[in-house]
């Protein structure tokens, strides 16, 4: 495919330049992500995560790890 701007080639495989792109938006979002994180512990509002199917937050990680 020309220019390497296809997501797939004919061959089901995917081009170096867009692994490279996805690579990096993958790295932006996980950093903007974590700057949010973050923010959220300085201003006291709880991060919310799916952990085994469970819905937690980290505060109720952070207290689990203070009762062991």
């Amino acid at each position: 495919m020309a220019g390497g701007n296809n997501i797939e080639k004919t061959n089901g495989t995917i081009s170096e330049t867009t692994l490279r792109k996805s690579i990096e938006f993958q790295r932006i979002g996980n950093r903007a992500v974590h700057r949010a994180q973050e923010e959220s512990r300085r201003l006291g509002v709880p991060n919310w995560y799916s952990i085994n199917g469970k819905i937690v937050s980290d505060q109720d990680i952070k207290n689990k790890k203070k009762t062991k």
